[in-house]
């Protein structure tokens, strides 16, 4: 069921610690292409992993 008076905070947590896995995701894998480290492109596949599930698993 949704809220009609929007999300609350809780909500706004969550969403925004996804972008901010997202967002991370897409930094570290960039750095980690950039200079061919592979370790640095390990940790981005698992943050954005991350961020996917967190979304998935937690629908307001």
């Amino acid at each position: 069921m949704s809220r009609p008076e929007g999300r609350t905070p809780a909500d706004r947590r969550v969403r925004r610690h996804s972008v901010t896995l997202g967002v991370s995701a897409f930094l570290v894998s960039a750095a980690g292409a950039a200079t061919d480290n592979l370790w640095l492109l390990a940790i981005g596949a698992w943050l954005l992993i991350a961020a996917i599930l967190l979304e998935l698993v937690y629908r307001p």
